[in-house]
């Protein structure tokens, strides 16, 4: 047992060097222009694509049948033909996006999250997930953390955090980078009044989370009143950070708030810097694309679909992979000089997306607007479950008044959602004592049940969708 403790430690150590190595690669990167920025992502855009046709059956049919791969050469500039890549061609075409050289790399199988419900497999390699921790150790540069330094992370899901039954190498690597994990699964009111306490006791320069649980805790903190040791950053991940959201979080804990966007599927793809304009893209290990419902490119600033080609993973290449998120790319670079291209907002889930009668489109977003005033909410949740049909789930804060005397406040809230989504609409209130997460570990907010495929086509495009702004 001893042995294999001291191979482990040499194992990770090489790892730990793998990672920085990239990780300096990545720092590099930063003193680029946006004209060498953009050649060096082509370039690395290339290399993917002729290791796709020459070792996957799925990609090597789908670049003849669209002349991406011409004359023995790829052809960049017909990258867009490409069908967009989902969570049901992962499943169907499985064996034909492996990579045929999986003998001659270190690989592993992995799984999304299925906050949808809807669970995808892929194969991912040990050069990847080098290339994805890299990332994180820029991120977490970027929001005020150094290597070593200590981090909280409100995370964890039902399959990814079993906390007190972690084996002795969890427990073993988070001591070594100065981690303590909170579970952000089921947060009861005990529980939070527990968190509060580790976080004073333990006093971490950086606290990770769910854009969601640590909202919940400042909402927390703030209503009881109590001191909250203050990081130098905090950064939000795993949902839409509201202005409100932002503002709350920081003011509870006297300290900045970073957003970061990634997936399980693909890693960490963008993050905000110290200026808060937007969410650089890692273009050196993703291509991003806003696309439109009939998939041509949104135009900066206009809020399209994402689909992300992940530039490390040979294991299995995943190009033109709709997420199933939406977001907006930004009109222009940061101020801080970085060279990256940037995202503006990622505004939810596409299945956060609410559709009218007539084919209007509303953002998830919308609604956080509606409740944020009402503290007398502990938790909401808006469901679609027809075109002209939303339910509203509220779980009600410990103290609060009769719920008789609440009509007015909901009589607001209605007239708020008829205002978006039409006077014909159907809105029913549902009071419970929780509204669980999901598996993923993550709570929605907003989750339409419509299919915008089986609505009319009549003004289906023509309305400007409505979001927070």
């Amino acid at each position: 047992m001893i042995g294999l403790k001291k191979q482990m430690v040499k194992m990770k150590l090489s790892s730990h060097q793998q990672v920085m190595d990239k990780f300096q690669q990545l720092k590099k990167v930063e003193q680029l222009d946006a004209a060498a920025m953009k050649s060096t992502q082509e370039a690395q855009l290339t290399k993917l694509l002729e290791h796709a046709y020459a070792h996957t059956d799925y990609y090597r049919k789908l670049f003849a049948e669209h002349g991406v791969m011409a004359g023995g050469k790829i052809r960049l500039d017909r990258f867009e033909r490409l069908p967009f890549l989902t969570k049901e061609i992962m499943r169907d075409e499985f064996e034909g996006l492996k990579s045929d050289d999986l003998a001659s790399r270190s690989w592993y199988e992995n799984t999304s999250g299925g906050s949808t419900g809807f669970q995808a497999k892929f194969l991912q390699d040990n050069v990847y997930k080098d290339w994805a921790q890299a990332n994180k150790v820029l991120f977490d540069e970027w929001s005020g953390r150094g290597i070593g330094d200590k981090q909280i992370r409100l995370w964890g899901s039902v399959r990814d955090l079993l906390v007190g039954k972690e084996t002795w190498r969890t427990q073993a690597g988070r001591w070594l980078r100065n981690e303590i994990w909170l579970n952000a699964y089921n947060m009861t009111a005990d529980r939070i009044g527990e968190y509060v306490n580790t976080i004073n006791r333990f006093k971490p320069v950086h606290i990770l989370s769910y854009v969601e649980s640590i909202y919940e805790l400042a909402r927390y903190i703030r209503q009881k009143g109590i001191r909250v040791h203050s990081p130098r950053g905090i950064m939000t991940t795993a949902g839409v950070l509201t202005p409100e959201m932002r503002e709350m979080i920081e003011s509870t804990f006297n300290t900045r708030v970073f957003n970061r966007y990634g997936s399980r599927e693909v890693g960490d793809i963008a993050c905000e810097c110290d200026k808060h304009e937007g969410l650089h893209i890692s273009e050196y290990t993703h291509y991003v694309e806003i696309v439109r419902d009939d998939g041509s490119l949104a135009e900066p600033g206009e809020i399209g679909h994402i689909a992300v080609t992940q530039l490390m993973n040979y294991a299995m290449p995943l190009i033109r992979y709709r997420i199933g998120d939406m977001g907006a790319m930004a009109e222009h670079r940061c101020s801080c000089g970085r060279p990256q291209r940037m995202l503006r907002e990622v505004t939810g889930r596409e299945s956060d997306t609410f559709y009218t009668p007539g084919g209007g489109k509303v953002h998830g977003t919308y609604f956080t607007q509606i409740f944020y005033p009402e503290q007398w909410i502990k938790q909401y949740q808006v469901v679609q479950e027809q075109v002209d049909e939303i339910e509203v789930k509220i779980v009600c804060e410990e103290g609060a008044t009769a719920l008789t005397s609440r009509k007015d406040s909901l009589d607001v809230i209605k007239s708020s959602i008829k205002r978006a989504m039409g006077d014909t609409c159907r809105i029913t209130f549902t009071f419970a004592d929780h509204i669980p997460a999901t598996a993923s570990g993550k709570y929605r907010y907003t989750i339409s049940k419509v299919d915008p495929s089986k609505l009319a086509d009549a003004d289906k495009d023509s309305r400007e969708p409505v979001g927070i702004g």
